[in-house]
């Protein structure tokens, strides 16, 4: 009796020390094999169209059953993303193989990943080239090669260049181009139709097996609105597909341009390089004036820009004329009038002693609030030269919202560059500086082309010119989408204090060019509306949005254009030199259909393909153990019996 509670007391105090007891847990982690099948248009444009689609699935499918019993198997299909389950129907528009491969490295980093095999043609249209993407990729890949590397006899309606926007009664170009394959010798008859009726033909002769040729049509924009073209090529005998030989366009025929005045006092390289940057962009008007020549014109503008005008030659610029004005940019120099500029009520001020002025390097206000500025303009403001800026103290009203700051000497400073003043009725902007033009010559410098400067000067007119809107209800969509592209919906609406709400149901109806009909309901995000409807096969489509607001109801109507991807038609033979080249790099082997057999033998037997152990040491309270509290109520009951036993 003694023992048993001597040894149960000692084991109820050592356990008040808390003693630990360590484990290993030993995990075996499989290795996992990763298939991606190619998804996308071209494996059933082309001539092994009915064995991809019929009879390579139930290959796949034995080949995963085969190697399910040894590895955890994953499957993946791919084309424009990735989607984690196989599908057959092969609806991608597009085929990015590199975005398979950054998103299987991310999904199984520290994985214990055995192989990855992919069926593909090898044909990829959109992202990077697969074999650099995958270079660091420590994975063996094996690649199933599908499709047919022979060339054959196809016409392809392989690009299409026109813009997409021009002006009522112009004539605009679209020049056609056309690849022939293994077609010598033929005559083949391009046609441009709208609403079934042909506008234009031409018949060219195939000369060579591999031909190509550029054919221009000329057309007149004679009514506002989009307007849908279908290219067509007269089919041949034994094409492999005549998919490629249709294409459709979209072109918007618009009313008016948008008139800007450039109003100045003496000629500037600034003033060639404004020009040119928004007569790159056709919607502008661009006519410039001598500060006389605009005060003695009845010119209307939907912007003026004044360039150093009011000018230190003299300038009969007042704060009237500018009142009159609901749009307007002030560029300030050496030939400004400051005092004369301070005069015009502007919402900027420039105070100084004396006039003198300063290498001014800008400084980018990336949370500039009125247009977005893409990453290559982003990265050019940090290399750009610094303007010619008034040294003065800037003073601005608080709704002056600024694009970017002077940097002085190596100082940035709260003193705009360029700023924009929005009061309602009446938009201003403001360039502090001259010889911007060095700004465009160091962008061709850097980057070879001219492109981002122009659009940030296209960014500040638009903004400038168009008005605000002031209606209680608001729908903004893109005019244009492609196929493969989610159309999306925001929405405003406003009380009559022009607060915003989001309480009343916003409904709209989305109607195809067959009378179809499509109804949707906007979801509240923040204090607006926002509606994703998915994506909608080619064509043009209208839309009405409504609400009831109070008593009121409103209504929105619009229209957009959903264009055609046809990237997969364009290329129909195979690339199995890329796959061969990625199995190559990364330890692995190409197999055609036949030989998946061989594939699933090749991965049984690797001994790169093993299962690997996992030891965990876990710490635990010894209180924790189950057994120690049955010893310990064992030890007790003992005791209790024996004294019971004994009569004690």
């Amino acid at each position: 009796m003694t023992l048993f509670r001597f040894l149960s007391i000692s084991l109820i105090s050592f356990l008040l020390l808390s003693p630990l007891i360590r484990r290993d847990i030993i995990t075996i982690e499989k290795p996992v094999i990763i298939i991606g099948q190619d998804n996308s248009e071209s494996l059933i444009i082309g001539g092994d169209s009915s064995f991809n689609r019929n009879e390579f699935p139930g290959m796949m499918q034995e080949l995963i059953d085969k190697l399910s019993s040894e590895y955890k198997i994953r499957t993946y299909s791919f084309g424009e993303g990735t989607k984690e389950r196989l599908e057959w129907d092969f609806s991608e528009k597009v085929t990015d193989i590199s975005a398979f491969f950054s998103e299987i490295s991310a999904r199984y980093l520290n994985r214990n990943v055995g192989a990855i095999v992919i069926a593909s043609d090898g044909i990829y249209n959109y992202g990077a080239d697969p074999t650099y993407t995958t270079r660091n990729m420590p994975y063996p890949v094996y690649t199933v090669a599908l499709g047919d590397t022979l060339e054959s006899r196809d016409l392809i309606i392989k690009q299409t260049l026109f813009n997409r926007k021009v002006f009522l009664g112009d004539n605009f170009p679209v020049e056609i181009q056309v690849d022939a394959h293994q077609c010598n010798g033929e005559r083949v008859e391009i046609k441009v139709k709208q609403n079934g009726r042909i506008l234009n033909s031409s018949t060219i002769t195939i000369r060579g097996n591999r031909y190509s040729r550029q054919v221009p049509f000329t057309f007149e924009a004679l009514e506002p609105g989009w307007h849908k073209y279908t290219i067509e090529l007269s089919p041949l005998d034994r094409e492999i597909s005549v998919v490629n030989n249709k294409r459709e366009i979209f072109v918007e025929v618009q009313e008016v341009r948008s008139k800007v005045i450039i109003v100045y006092e003496a000629p500037h390289p600034d003033i060639g390089v404004l020009r040119k940057a928004l007569t790159m962009n056709r919607k502008y008007e661009i006519v410039k004036r001598t500060t006389e020549e605009y005060l003695l014109s009845s010119d209307t503008a939907d912007l003026v820009i004044f360039y150093q005008v009011p000018s230190t030659r003299g300038s009969r610029i007042t704060e009237s004329v500018i009142a009159e004005l609901p749009s307007a940019l002030f560029v300030l120099g050496s030939q400004s009038d400051l005092t004369s500029f301070n005069a015009l009520n502007t919402g900027l001020i420039l105070t100084s002693s004396r006039i003198t002025f300063s290498a001014a390097y800008p400084v980018l206000n990336e949370a500039f609030p009125y247009f977005t500025m893409n990453p290559a303009s982003i990265s050019l403001f940090r290399e750009y030269p610094p303007l010619q800026s008034p040294f003065a103290a800037y003073q601005h009203n608080p709704l002056t919202e600024i694009l970017c700051y002077q940097r002085i000497n190596g100082v940035t400073t709260q003193f705009p560059l360029i700023c924009f003043a929005n009061t309602g009725d009446q938009k201003r902007g403001f360039i502090c500086g001259e010889n911007f033009w060095r700004w465009r010559l160091s962008t061709f410098v850097q980057i070879g082309e001219f492109v981002p400067f122009d659009e940030l000067i296209q960014k500040m007119v638009q903004y400038l010119s168009v008005q605000a809107d002031r209606s209680f209800f608001r729908i903004n969509t893109k005019p244009q989408y492609l196929e493969n592209e989610s159309v999306e919906f925001e929405a405003e609406l406003y009380n009559q204090s022009y607060e915003l709400i989001n309480d009343p149901e916003v409904r709209l109806t989305i109607t195809d060019e067959f009378g179809n009909s499509y109804p949707f309901v906007f979801g509240p995000t923040g204090k607006r509306y926002y509606l994703n409807t998915g994506t909608f096969s080619s064509g043009e489509y209208q839309f009405l949005a409504s609400v009831t607001s109070g008593k009121e109801n409103y209504e929105k109507r619009g229209g957009f254009v959903i264009a055609p991807v046809n990237l997969e038609a364009i290329k129909l033979k195979a690339d199995h030199n890329l796959l061969y080249r990625l199995a190559q790099s990364h330890r692995g082997e190409m197999y055609f259909p036949s030989e998946l057999g061989q594939l699933a033998a090749e991965l049984q037997s690797s001994d790169e393909i093993h299962s690997i152990s996992y030891v965990e040491k876990v710490f635990s309270d010894l209180i924790s153990l189950p057994w120690i509290f049955l010893l310990i109520l064992s030890l007790l009951s003992a005791e209790w019996l024996m004294r019971k036993y004994s009569g004690l």
